[in-house]
This record gives C-alpha cells, sequence and structure tokens, in this order.
C-alpha cells in the first residue's frame, strides 16, 4: 500500500487534473469525479490506518468529512464547477496539511 504522503500527492495531482479538465470544459471532466472521489476514500482509509485521525485533529477531520460531502453533493446535483472548486481548493489544501 501506498504510504500516506505518496497517496496524497498522486490525489493532489488528480484533483488538480480533474479540476482543470472541467474549468477548461474539456469533455470526460464528469466522469473524473467518481475515481477521484475512490481515491480520496483510499486516503482517508490510509488516514486510519496511519494513526493520523485521532482526537488532536477532530476538528480537522470534521472539516475534511463535511468538504467530502459537499463534493458529493456537488456531483449528485451535476454542479460540476463547485465540485472543481471543492477538489482543487477545499481538499487539496486539506490533503496538503494531513500529509505535512
Amino acid at each position: 500500500m501506498a504510504s500516506l504522503k505518496e497517496l496524497g500527492r498522486q490525489v493532489i495531482k488528480n484533483n488538480d487534473k480533474a479540476a482543470d479538465t472541467i474549468y477548461q470544459r474539456k469533455p470526460g471532466g464528469a466522469e473524473m469525479i467518481a475515481p477521484v472521489m475512490k481515491q480520496l476514500v483510499m486516503f482517508t482509509e490510509l488516514l486510519v490506518q496511519s494513526g493520523k485521525i485521532d482526537s488532536n485533529n477532530a476538528v480537522q477531520l470534521q472539516r475534511w468529512q463535511a468538504d467530502f460531502g459537499k463534493l458529493a453533493a456537488a456531483n449528485e446535483a451535476g454542479d460540476l464547477i463547485l465540485a472543481a472548486d471543492i477538489m482543487h481548493h477545499d481538499l487539496n489544501k486539506q490533503i496538503e496539511e494531513w500529509i505535512k
């Protein structure tokens, strides 16, 4: 299994790629969100396994869960620009915090 930092960097890269595709209105942007969400779930599982999630960062975890929920809702509503914003701005920033 990939290390937390490696997977985090890969998720950021894929989030940026998906967001750029959506922002540029290229074909396939909508289809890129599901794989990104799957990778975010894998990253969350690795966070748990690594012991990074504990009572000391409960607020950070709540923010992570809220943003992931907003991404799922934006995807469900077909609001690709909002989904791209959440991936590119909110979740990537949080991933960077988690992998410090």
